[in-house]
């Protein structure tokens, strides 16, 4: 798997007043892939466990969406490191770009806080299956 894929259909809450998708639906449209990911590694979300948090965000605004617009979400992991891993986030309309963000997650030992590595078997799936390539 080189990306994760969802079709998506642009929803009246996402929409502001002007009538275009806020800028903030896209990066919440986003976290459902964040977690369907994070779980297709084996991981949880638990107390106790290893959690993915966001670290950093670069987004850009391509072109405008609205209401009703039939979208695919696409998710990538082109590249980790030893705490952490990028995702890539793209929306298409009609094959066309018209939103991408890359985001750097960082995995937080839940119960103190700190950074801690990779778990191994999420390490490993992101290299073999989403190909990603280790840096650094």
């Amino acid at each position: 798997m080189d990306a994760i894929r969802r079709a998506h259909r642009v929803r009246w809450s996402d929409c502001d007043m002007h009538g275009h998708v806020n800028h903030t639906a896209y990066l919440v449209w986003f976290e459902d892939l964040r977690v369907a990911h994070w779980e297709s590694l084996g991981q949880s979300f638990k107390p106790h466990s290893v959690g993915p948090v966001v670290g950093q965000l670069s987004v850009r605004y391509l072109a405008p969406l609205a209401f009703g617009d039939e979208v695919e979400l696409v998710l990538a992991v082109p590249s980790l490191r030893r705490t952490s891993f990028v995702h890539e986030y793209t929306v298409l309309k009609n094959g066309e770009r018209v939103f991408e963000c890359t985001a750097v997650i960082v995995c937080v030992d839940n119960a103190a806080g700190t950074r801690i590595p990779i778990p191994p078997e999420a390490r490993a799936l992101m290299i073999e299956r989403d190909g990603a390539q280790a840096e650094g």
